[in-house]
Parts: structure tokens; C-alpha cells; sequence
């Protein structure tokens, strides 16, 4: 029987609280980070071979949106990704695409994502001030202490991020793109690149971490009015949202910064990139503009992962004290520290100063992203084929198609991740490194509980059903804040 969610004094996450504003926001702000701002402007040094990549990173991710929205609202739980592998390949599969496509990115892609606007102030703000380190612990430290006091200032705080950044990076591109900038562009559109099929499959891993993150919206279903319609819109409209500004600035870029400088990807490209066009007011407005970026990202994330490690303590894949909510916020408040404190760990013990340190930790991330993706995918299928009859709100068209195509342009761009080799072998090691730990330690998370063989068997959906239909069987009424006890049923 599932764990039950009240363990710690708590009542069970607050429900129906957020709505499409914050979904379309979560999508658009975990996507659009400093990291995803100065990797696709590197990117554009190969001028239309990167457009043309990006296309193919757009496609694979509307795919892989068909999936988790088919997913979501089948299993519309804070377990999310935990619960749809376990449904669909069993809980050693399932607690593995935990911990290689989230942990992992907390440990990589989120470690360089809060160096960034660190570096950025550092560098060009406020030389004599603090160290990286000192700005990254008061980023993640902000943004835990606001996961902390609920789902709704999360949600508030996200929007109104996301209506900045995407405002600004429209007004940045278009600015660029018609050549309007403060000084006179270097070029046109389109650096002259001849394309290659060999550099266009090594800019597919960076055009895919454009992209990669639309998930997160589902973790927060317990949470979220008519999860059945407002994730499947908030994950497509966030998408398509996401990338208009991305690539208008990412043109931009090519008129202005010369291509031999994009090409380097340094963390802080998208600032040299505004400089460029805007001068000095486009360097304080791109911080901001990065700042903001960094923050809503590591909002989603530390909203987000910490609510799948939540899922994850009731079910008793992980110790119940994760299912410890916080009574005055119900936010999951052990997850959110566990998770806050791991970019702050990897920005102490690795230096993140290098162009290729901060791409590997990025590479070795969206590995781990696509290892869970390709998981997420298959269950797809596979409960297609078991749980032919069950109730799914929103169905991803001609299964299996979108999700072979999608499969298959994933391990596309996890072939050859990046031009560099050096950059991409270290990549691969990391990765390799902790597929195998996290293999063993899901392993071993599920022997723990019993399940030695068992573990590598799908659970039955009614099966999952009624855990949660337990788990909410055991949970009080939730309350609205000042409020009497309320079911928004």
C-alpha cells in the first residue's frame, strides 16, 4: 500500500491551485535558460545548418510532447514520469528515468544554467563584487526559499518571468534581424556555412537542449486546474511559444557577432551577442534578461523534481520522508533542499570558468534527458498494447509513428552530440558514469523494498490507480489558505 502523504503533518498537495498561465509558463521558463540562451546563439556560427537542426530538435520535441500529454493525462499524479515508466516497464525502469533524466540534470545542465547570470555579473556587472560561487548560492537559495512558500507564488513568480524573458528576446531579435542595432551589422541573416551532413548530426545534441524540458509541466497535475486540458495545451503552446524569440535572437546574433567568436560557445555569448547590437544598454539588459532566465528556470526544476521524489515517497521507491509536505505551504520541502543543494555542490567542487567544462555538463545532461525521453516513448506504446481500454483524455495520433520518429531522431542527435570530439567523448563519459550508478542504485532502491525481481515487471495500471486512489483516501480535505476545508473536484 502507498505511504501515506500526512506522514510528516501535512495534507497532501494543494489542488486545482495553478492554471494554463502557470503550465504555459513552467514549459517556457524551464526551456528558455541562459544556458539555452548562449548554446543556440553559438549555435548560428553554422548559420542555416543550425536553423536547420533546430527544425529537427522543434520536431523531435512536439513528438515527445504527444507522449507525455497522452501520459499525463491518463496518470495526472505528482509522480509523473516515475508513474508512467512504472505502468508501462516497471519500477527499476521507472526510478532509473528519474534518476538519469532529472537528478542528472540537476547535477549538469542546472549546475552550468546557475553559473551563468554568476558569470555574467561577475564579468561584466560587478568585477569586484562576489565570487560565482557566492551568486550561484543566493540564485538557488532565492528560488528554493520560494518553492517553499507554495505552489502559488511559484506560479505567479514563473509568469511573470517567462512574460519578461520572452518579451525581451522578442525585442532583441527583431531588432537584430532588421539591422537596427546601435551599431551596423556584419553580415546577413546567414554566415556563409556550406552545409554537411557531418556538421549537421554533431548540432543536433545542442538543438535538442533547445527544446528539451517541456515536461515539467506534469508534475504539477495535483496541482493544476483541468490537468486533462491545461498540459497538454500548456506543454504544445510553450513549445511553439518558446521558439520564435529563441530564434529571432539567435539570427540576430549571426548579423551582428562575428562567426569565429559565437563558434567558441562561451557561457556568456548571448551578452557579447547584446553588447553587439545594443551597446551598453544591451549588456545591462541582457543580464537582467539572463538573471530572469536563470531564475525561472531553476524555479521549474526545483518545482518540479522535487514533486516527482514526492510521488516517489509515497510509492516507497524512496524513503517516506520525501513525502513529508511542508503543513503551512504543502510544498515537498526535503525534495526541494535535497535538489537545491546539488548546482550548489557541483559549482564548488567543478570549474565551470571554460567554454568546454560548461558544454560537456549541458551534453552529459541531455543525454540523461534522452535516455528518459526514449523510456517515456516506449511506454507509450507499450500500454497501448496492454491497457488498450483505458481512459486517456488526450491520445497522441497513429501511435506507434511519432514515437519511432521521435526515438529515433533523439538517438540521432545523442550519436554524434557535438562537433568537438574532445568535448563530446568527455560528454559520454559522463554520462556513461552515471547511467551506471543510477542503474545501480535503482536497483538497489527497489531491492530495499522488497522487489528483487518484481522490480523489472510493469505494474498494472488499476494497480497504480489504486495507490493513488489510497493515497488520497488517506490524505485530509486540502485547505485553501485562510480558508475552510475545500475539495475542487
Amino acid at each position: 500500500m502507498a505511504a501515506r502523504a500526512d506522514q510528516g503533518g501535512s495534507g497532501g498537495l494543494e489542488r486545482r491551485a495553478v492554471g494554463l498561465p502557470t503550465a504555459i509558463g513552467t514549459t517556457f521558463g524551464l526551456i528558455v535558460a541562459s544556458t539555452v540562451l548562449a548554446t543556440v546563439t553559438a549555435g548560428f556560427s553554422a548559420s542555416y545548418v543550425f536553423l536547420a537542426a533546430l527544425a529537427v530538435g522543434l520536431l523531435a520535441m512536439y513528438l515527445q510532447s504527444m507522449s507525455f500529454a497522452e501520459l499525463a493525462t491518463m496518470i495526472p499524479k505528482a509522480g509523473s514520469m516515475n508513474e508512467y515508466v512504472r505502468a508501462g516497464l516497471g519500477p527499476f525502469f521507472a526510478t532509473l528515468a528519474v534518476l538519469v533524466g532529472y537528478i542528472a540534470v540537476i547535477l549538469f545542465p542546472t549546475a552550468a544554467e546557475s553559473y551563468t547570470p554568476s558569470a555574467i555579473i561577475k564579468g561584466f556587472l560587478w568585477t569586484d563584487g562576489p565570487s560565482t560561487t557566492l551568486w550561484v548560492i543566493v540564485f538557488v537559495v532565492f528560488v528554493a526559499l520560494l518553492n517553499i512558500a507554495g505552489i502559488r507564488p511559484y506560479g505567479a513568480v514563473e509568469v511573470g518571468l517567462t512574460a519578461f524573458v520572452a518579451l525581451s528576446l522578442l525585442i532583441f531579435g527583431l531588432i537584430g534581424v532588421l539591422g537596427l542595432g546601435t551599431t551596423d551589422p556584419i553580415g546577413g541573416l546567414f554566415p556563409d556555412v556550406p552545409f554537411t551532413w557531418s556538421l549537421f548530426s554533431t548540432l543536433l545534441g545542442i538543438a535538442l537542449f533547445t527544446f528539451v524540458g517541456m515536461e515539467y509541466t506534469c508534475p504539477l497535475a495535483e496541482e493544476m486546474e483541468n490537468p486533462g486540458r491545461n498540459i497538454p495545451l500548456g506543454i504544445f503552446l510553450g513549445l511553439t511559444l518558446v521558439s520564435i524569440p529563441v530564434v529571432l535572437f539567435g539570427l540576430a546574433a549571426a548579423r551582428y557577432v562575428p562567426a569565429e567568436q559565437l563558434g567558441a560557445f562561451s557561457p556568456v555569448a548571448h551578452i557579447e551577442t547584446a553588447i553587439a547590437i545594443l551597446g551598453d544598454t544591451g549588456k545591462w539588459w541582457m543580464a537582467v534578461v539572463s538573471i530572469a532566465a536563470t531564475l525561472s528556470t531553476l524555479n521549474a526544476l526545483i518545482a518540479g523534481i522535487p514533486r516527482i521524489l514526492y510521488g516517489m515517497g509515497l510509492t516507497r521507491q524512496l524513503p517516506s520522508v520525501f513525502a513529508y509536505l511542508l503543513p503551512s505551504t504543502r510544498a515537498p520541502v526535503v525534495g526541494i533542499l535535497v535538489i537545491a543543494s546539488l548546482p550548489i555542490l557541483v559549482n564548488v567542487v567543478v570549474d565551470l570558468g571554460t567554454s568546454q567544462n560548461f558544454i560537456k555538463l549541458i551534453l552529459a545532461g541531455v543525454l540523461g534527458w534522452a535516455t528518459a525521453y526514449f523510456l517515456i516513448h516506449l511506454s507509450v506504446v507499450i500500454l497501448r498494447i496492454v491497457e488498450p481500454n483505458a481512459a486517456r483524455p488526450f491520445r497522441s495520433p497513429l501511435v506507434p509513428i511519432p514515437q519511432l520518429v521521435g526515438a529515433g531522431l533523439i538517438a540521432l542527435a545523442a550519436f554524434k552530440i557535438f562537433p568537438v570530439e574532445e568535448v563530446r567523448n568527455d560528454a559520454y563519459l559522463y554520462y556513461g558514469i552515471f547511467l551506471a550508478v543510477a542503474a545501480a542504485a535503482s536497483f538497489l532502491l527497489n531491492a530495499m523494498r522488497g522487489e528483487l525481481t518484481s522490480q523489472f515487471r510493469r505494474v498494472p495500471l488499476e494497480e497504480v490507480y489504486r495507490e493513488t486512489e489510497l493515497i488520497e483516501e488517506d490524505l485530509p480535505l486540502p485547505v485553501e489558505p485562510g480558508g475552510p476545508h475545500i475539495r475542487h473536484d
